[in-house]
């Protein structure tokens, strides 16, 4: 077994260490097609991020759309890599326990960085805080936009927003389909995080150089919390499926990704 203590690169490593070669390789096959179809899909390109990028909005229209993002996404999140790590034992009939083993340490890893907590200076030992948890971040917007930090639940979503949760939600008991989406989000999500951050502080008193609308933002470097992640998500894609899901999750991705895109479309309406 391998020695690395790096967490990220050895947990990816072991993963890999846990499937057939031959099978990895057309798993790889199957992931990059579906980035493909994502990169490929007017989401990739949706209006909306230039809207962020060009307009100001009011706080009453800011603190909608956060609270229809938050019902869509944020608040369901990381409720999902949770779930995700809990089902990774659908596995073990077919790959072993260490399958199993492998994939809870890396969804671990993420769940860390989404529960609050971060490495430290060595890049390997991790500090943290319950308040740093994305979750909190993203609510604790909502009081410099004159909310409550419930807003959320106070808040009637639009049928667009319960769409997006339900594809999330309706996938909480097959792991396959469900790291598929998780990769999937992680993937697109910060297409949309930087133009929003920029949005949010031109509009409003809020500062984006800390908080939630810096967490999926890249920094100066070109790279974001959710490179990683993605490429964590990918991984234990590969490790989820066998090279005959290829196609049922292909048409899967489509609903997937169609839906969000109208969720985008939704938003971009509400702004107009």
């Amino acid at each position: 077994m391998s020695k690395n203590f790096n967490p990220r690169e050895s947990g990816r490593k072991a993963i890999e260490e846990t499937v057939a070669p031959q099978d990895w390789k057309e798993n790889r096959k199957i992931a990059e097609s579906l980035k493909t179809m994502l990169a490929k899909h007017p989401i990739s390109t949706h209006p909306l991020m230039e809207f962020f990028e060009n307009e100001t909005l009011d706080n009453k229209l800011s603190l909608r759309l956060h609270q229809e993002f938050g019902y869509a996404f944020a608040q369901v999140f990381t409720d999902a890599v949770i779930k995700a790590m809990f089902l990774s034992s659908q596995m073990e009939d077919r790959l072993g326990p260490r399958a199993k083993a492998t994939a809870r340490f890396l969804w671990a890893l993420n769940l860390q960085d989404e529960l609050g907590y971060f490495p430290g200076e060595d890049g390997e030992n991790y500090k943290g805080n319950p308040y740093e948890a994305h979750y909190f971040q993203f609510v604790q917007l909502f009081k410099d936009l004159g909310a409550t930090e419930t807003a959320i639940k106070e808040y009637v979503p639009s049928d667009a927003a319960i769409k997006a949760r339900k594809s999330f939600e309706d996938s909480y008991s097959d792991y396959k389909d469900l790291t598929t989406i998780l990769a999937l989000a992680e993937s697109i999500f910060d297409d949309f995080a930087g133009p929003w951050a920029d949005n949010v502080g031109r509009s409003t008193n809020i500062d984006v150089s800390k908080g939630y609308h810096t967490i999926h933002v890249e920094d100066d470097h070109g790279e974001s919390i959710d490179d990683e992640h993605s490429e964590d998500s990918w991984t234990l894609f590969c490790q989820a499926i066998t090279p005959e899901d290829g196609e049922e999750l292909k048409k899967k991705t489509r609903d997937w990704i169609d839906t969000w895109h109208s969720f985008a479309d939704s938003l971009l309406e509400m702004c107009m």
